[in-house]
């Protein structure tokens, strides 16, 4: 089974969390680890690797299954 990601909801989850929390996408990026770069560029990634998509699950507080539409090939 495999599963293919057809939308990619990360940037509107972490658009929910900064105005819940007035952070920015910075800070966001600092507490994660990763440059302001790498973290735009995952949220418009459509091929992410599955230990960061739960450190991002983590981070907001979501379940990972939250992040992404995806379907499952047989």
């Amino acid at each position: 089974m495999q599963i293919k990601i057809t939308e990619n909801k990360l940037d509107q989850k972490l658009s929910e969390y900064q105005n819940r929390n007035g952070s920015t996408k910075k800070w966001i990026a600092e507490q994660l680890g990763m440059s302001q770069q790498r973290l735009y560029q995952l949220c418009l990634s459509s091929n992410m690797m599955v230990d960061v998509a739960l450190k991002f699950a983590e981070f907001l507080n979501c379940d990972v299954k939250d992040l992404f539409e995806y379907e499952v090939i047989k």
